[in-house]
């Protein structure tokens, strides 16, 4: 029960720093319930203004996606182990959307237009989301902030 409190501590926590919000969903792995969808961006729009003063830059935008991708993956990890029920996964599914959805996608960047691709994508685990993943893996490399994922569920 300790373990399960920290993890939902932690996660509230991460995104209360993250700048952005993410959108997962669609269908599952194999197996697993449909999951919410990916994106809400096409229900609220990514502002179109240019970045304010302030706003992150894009390796700190590859940070905060990386988190969204710890999120994912640690979801499915507990769904597909059976230490969380589909209701749990579904909600951490749409926190990590929450957090994809309020990253900067109207910049110029190859980081912000990889970030819109990605908020366009319905499914996670589709092929328009694994080709806007690839595209936006490459832009993080480019700024030198490559993404990566925090497994700490199982045990």
């Amino acid at each position: 029960m300790r373990s399960k409190q920290w993890a939902v501590l932690s996660a509230v926590v991460l995104s209360t720093a993250v700048v952005g919000a993410c959108s997962a969903g669609g269908d599952g792995p194999a197996g697993q319930p449909d999951a919410p969808p990916a994106s809400t961006a096409a229900q609220q729009p990514s502002p179109t203004a240019p970045a304010e003063a302030g706003a992150p830059d894009d390796a700190a935008v590859c940070t905060a996606v990386s988190d969204v991708m710890t999120i994912l993956e640690n979801a499915d990890v507990g769904l597909a182990e059976g230490r969380m029920e589909a209701q749990e996964h579904g909600g951490w599914y749409r926190l990590a959307t929450r957090v994809l959805d309020r990253l900067p996608s109207s910049g110029t960047s190859a980081v912000q237009t990889a970030i819109g691709d990605l908020q366009e994508s319905t499914v996670v685990d589709s092929p328009a989301w694994g080709e806007a993943q690839l595209a936006l893996g490459t832009a993080c490399d480019d700024v030198g902030a490559p993404l990566a994922i925090t497994m700490f569920t199982g045990g």
